[in-house]
């Protein structure tokens, strides 16, 4: 897995960061996933998670994300999510966790 980073992309508005989650978050990219979060947990622009290509997702990357979101938000950073999938959003609203992930509620 290799998560794509960008500098603030034209819908990313004022994000310092643009993070392009892949396709695949299964179990066996958590160790990626995890030191490629921490690298911007401290950025002091809001980091955008694109989300859009993420057909599958394991219960360490959703646990991953709130971490990541939760650490930003004690410490007053911003993270917004670009395009959920449905595949991420199913995940995380079954678990419980869309809260915790700042996940925007789905627009209709």
């Amino acid at each position: 897995m290799s998560l794509a980073f960008a500098d603030a992309a034209p819908d990313a508005g004022a994000a310092g960061c643009v993070i392009h989650l892949p396709a695949e978050l299964g179990i066996e990219s958590a160790s990626e996933l995890h030191r490629d979060l921490v690298a911007h947990v401290e950025d002091a622009a809001p980091v955008v998670l694109d989300a859009a290509a993420v057909a599958r997702v394991h219960t360490a990357a959703l646990q991953l994300f709130c971490l990541f979101c939760r650490d930003r938000r004690e410490v007053g950073l911003e993270t917004h999510w670009l395009a959920p999938s449905v595949a991420l959003r199913s995940a995380a609203t079954l678990l419980g966790v869309a809260g915790l992930m700042n996940l925007p509620p789905e627009s209709r």
